[in-house]
């Protein structure tokens, strides 16, 4: 789990910079799940006190499900205003095609809210470029091996660990630059892992985090 506490201190919010949790059900860890009907539920945070806030809320609403969740936080902020122009533009479409006859848009009207948190997710509407090293069935070891070179060359923000192995979070730099024994995959506008969610453990680290931001 990636202590609440770490992420506070990681984000920053302002008038159009949002992030977003997602809550996914990944497939592979649901093998009797139909893949097309596994659940993705996202959430836009808009602020430090919505954070623990909305980790709260989705570790009691996957706790419906049969499926195992993995929660997640955009490494990236989000460009809020960036994401309304796109939707309207994407909403635009939609009109153009009902109006010709097409009838495959009309739920899109139904599900603005989705919508525009998927647009939000998309890499044209990320504000910035934090790095994820991606390490899977990796030890304690190589994350302190790979923090150690990236650390040469820029800050490391956090590491946390993962079901498969870590994640390194770091500012931006020239990666060609970079020599490590160690594998990993790069991401620049990835998801970090935040914990597995719907048994409560998640609620009782950010209700903790919350009265420390008291």
């Amino acid at each position: 789990m990636t202590d609440p506490e770490d992420l506070l201190a990681f984000c920053e919010f302002g008038e159009d910079r949002v992030y977003l949790l997602v809550a996914i059900a990944r497939a592979k860890e649901n093998p009797d799940a139909s893949h097309g009907d596994l659940p993705v539920i996202r959430e836009i945070v808009e602020d430090r006190a919505e954070l623990t806030e909305k980790m709260v809320q989705l570790d009691h609403a996957v706790a419906r499900f049969d499926e195992r969740f993995r929660l997640y936080l955009t490494v990236n902020a989000r460009d809020a205003l960036s994401a309304t122009f796109r939707l309207r533009g994407r909403m635009d479409d939609w009109l153009e095609a009902r109006l010709h006859g097409g009838r495959g848009v009309v739920t899109k009207f139904k599900q603005v809210d989705s919508e525009y948190a998927s647009v939000l997710q998309s890499d044209a509407c990320k504000d910035e470029t934090y790095f994820i090293f991606d390490l899977d069935d990796a030890t304690a070891e190589d994350c302190d091996r790979l923090r150690e070179a990236v650390a040469e060359h820029t800050d490391v923000a956090f590491a946390t660990e993962t079901p498969n192995g870590y994640h390194v979070v770091t500012e931006p730099f020239n990666y060609n630059e970079l020599s490590v024994d160690v594998d990993y995959e790069l991401k620049t506008d990835g998801l970090v892992f935040v914990s597995y969610i719907g048994d409560g453990e998640l609620t009782a680290a950010a209700e903790a985090a919350r009265e420390g931001e008291a």
